[in-house]
């Protein structure tokens, strides 16, 4: 063990075990974007070394009848990043906020406030604790969203390429509904593949049957700077199916991620965190469209007067 209490190093050059919900860190990253609507302003304030304060405008966004929003919050991190708090207000009657702390080189621990003073039903708070050993990994979650959710995960590296775990919810409603997964993760150079079994009760179902769901994620970095990926899903006994494929390319200080999926939406966001992003989203299906630009305002480097 090491001074602090944490885990023992890795073995240099080895990857870290990963917590349970990071295992498709890789597909996560390529198709998770940040699609949105209108005109949208990032500003950022440099208060001190550790703290700066947040602004963000939506204009002509769909997601507020009036058309605008406008969000203010402080962002505070700590010497080496092992402290971060987070806040934001809006508007739209929205304050969440958010801290992270570590201690040690393994234990982490998390807490999270979501509220809108206009809807009550949206109110999400959440508590986490995980722990990274050398070659496994454990959390423990506490949640409240409209009932009590508990859960915990475990995680196992039995080879230096692979790594299992599962995941058990247990949610207070109807005397107790249970939720669990079981995953596995394998990588080679620059292969990443992962597989999925997951197990819920069915909502569409009037007498209480579970729904299983099956999916394979595929990641292939072709090069320092593009990735691609693809991830198929199937649920049982309903036999829905569904295909996804996406890409990613990064640049120094910007990024440009596309996503195609079989249940007819197209989607692409461009990032530029020095300058202007764009957005874009058509669900062919439900006939919803996004199209969105963004533009990041930040503060000057010290030392240099502002532009």
């Amino acid at each position: 063990m090491s001074p602090e209490g944490g885990a023992p190093p890795a073995a240099p050059g080895a990857e870290p075990p990963l917590q349970f919900e990071m295992f498709s860190r890789e597909w996560q990253q390529l198709s998770q974007q940040d699609n949105f609507d209108g005109f949208r302003i990032e500003a950022v304030t440099q208060v001190t070394k550790y703290l700066q304060a947040a602004h963000t405008l939506f204009l002509g966004t769909q997601l507020r009848e009036c058309g605008y929003i406008y969000q203010f919050g402080p962002v505070f991190q700590s010497e080496g990043g092992r402290t971060v708090m987070v806040a934001r207000a809006g508007l739209d009657g929205g304050v969440s906020g958010r801290i992270i702390q570590k201690f040690g080189t393994g234990f982490e621990v998390k807490a999270s406030s979501q509220t809108n003073l206009k809807n009550q039903q949206q109110n999400i708070h959440d508590a986490a604790a995980e722990y990274t050993g050398k070659d496994w990994t454990c959390g423990a979650k506490l949640a409240w969203q409209g009932a009590w959710l508990a859960g915990g995960s475990f995680t196992q590296r039995l080879l230096p390429s692979l790594q299992l775990g599962g995941d058990l919810t247990c949610v207070a409603v109807n005397n107790l509904m249970t939720i669990w997964q079981l995953s596995a993760r394998w990588t080679e150079g620059k292969n990443v593949f992962t597989a999925g079994l997951n197990r819920q009760p069915d909502p569409k179902s009037p007498v209480g049957a579970n729904l299983h769901e099956i999916r394979l994620q595929y990641v292939r970095k072709l090069s320092d700077r593009l990735s691609l990926g693809t991830e198929f899903k199937l649920s049982h006994p309903d036999k829905d199916s569904g295909l996804s494929m996406g890409y990613e390319y990064a640049f120094r200080n910007a990024r440009v991620q596309g996503l195609l999926e079989t249940d007819g939406r197209v989607s692409c966001c461009v990032s530029d965190y020095q300058g202007l992003g764009f957005s874009g989203m058509i669900d062919y299906v439900q006939g919803n469209y996004k199209f969105g630009v963004l533009m990041h305002v930040m503060p000057p480097e010290q030392g240099q007067p502002p532009q």
